[in-house]
């Protein structure tokens, strides 16, 4: 290879990294497992078998990186999770505020007495 490229080169392969996204870790961004995924504790390298998460799980993305997602899981576990496993948790509905009743603001309305029978009969509502 000609010396003149070896320069061009390195930079196509250095700007095909995807560079890595930190994330606040006081308030990380909440996903979803898509379907039944593996969790790897020690990296996506790990010599032993993973663990595997179901499907639903609520977790918080740390880190994300090369197409994986350092995670931790709601019960404090972390590990390694494939970023493509994920999807975007929907937003928390927001809270309905409590509104009590103030008793005096109650009007009672009295209900008609449906077991006395009027003495007389509407002139409208006789039979002919």
């Amino acid at each position: 290879m000609k010396r003149e490229y070896f320069g061009f080169v390195i930079f196509l392969l250095l700007a095909g990294c995807a560079p890595v996204e930190h994330f606040d870790k006081e308030a990380p961004p909440e996903y979803l497992t898509k379907n039944r995924t593996e969790l790897f504790r020690s990296g996506p390298a790990q010599a032993f078998p993973s663990e595997k998460i179901e499907k639903d799980i609520s977790l918080n993305v740390l880190k994300k990186d090369s197409g994986y997602a350092f995670v931790r899981v709601s019960d404090d576990r972390t590990g390694y999770v494939v970023f493509s496993d994920l999807r975007v948790a929907p937003p928390i509905a927001p809270g309905v505020p409590f509104d009590p009743v103030n008793m005096e603001e109650i009007v009672e309305v009295p209900l008609p007495d449906f077991g006395v029978i009027p003495d007389e009969i509407p002139e409208k509502l006789r039979k002919k």
